[in-house]
């Protein structure tokens, strides 16, 4: 491998340590060093611009969320057709307008999802509850323990275990509701709804 180098100047030659050296001409040398020298300042710039586009592209960014976060539309648009456009004067011209119709799917997924999200809650605190019952167990049948902190271990373990009975019937029942929602399937759309 070739890793040294000689450099010739004003006729003298100069060998590198390294055996099977490249031999360059002083003028490519120069050559080099004139181009680095050219070199150097256009990185510096190159990378400062690059930083400063970065950090104008974040800006600009971070302004769009800002704005967006902000911005409220408050047009509604309430389509009329001619069933729906009042009379000149009658009584109905004081009725109510209709409101839309919800999708009735949208509305057993908005259920359905809030029933996971309760189950979840409710599989967590049990989860919890069984390891306080634990815990207040050891205490309560600790070979020695004083007799004032069992029996108030007693007594917390006595309203644990009341506490978990009530989260596993309100978990036994949420995961009914949903399984009867899940095997009866969302609504079906009626034939006039598009």
């Amino acid at each position: 491998m070739n890793t040294g180098t000689t450099e010739l100047q004003w006729g003298h030659r100069i060998f590198s340590a390294c055996v099977g050296g490249m031999a360059r001409s002083y003028s490519q040398v120069l050559h080099l060093k004139c181009i680095m020298g050219v070199m150097k300042p256009l990185l510096v710039m190159l990378l400062l611009a690059t930083s400063l586009q970065a950090q104008t592209v974040v800006d600009a960014a971070r302004k769009e969320r800002d704005r967006q976060a902000k911005v409220h539309s408050t047009i509604v648009i309430i389509e009329k057709g001619p069933e729906s456009a009042p009379p000149a004067s009658d009584d109905k011209s004081k009725e109510a307008p209709k409101l839309p119709e919800v999708d009735a799917t949208a509305l057993w997924n908005a259920k359905a999802d809030l029933l996971r999200t309760k189950i979840k809650e409710l599989q967590d605190q049990e989860t919890a509850l069984q390891l306080k019952q634990t815990e207040q167990q050891n205490l309560v049948y600790a070979p020695v323990v004083d007799p004032a902190v069992k029996d108030q271990a007693q007594t917390d373990l006595t309203q644990t275990i009341q506490d978990l009975a009530k989260v596993r019937d309100d978990l036994a029942t949420s995961k009914s509701e949903l399984d009867t929602m899940n095997a009866e399937g969302p609504p079906k759309k009626s034939p006039a709804q598009p």
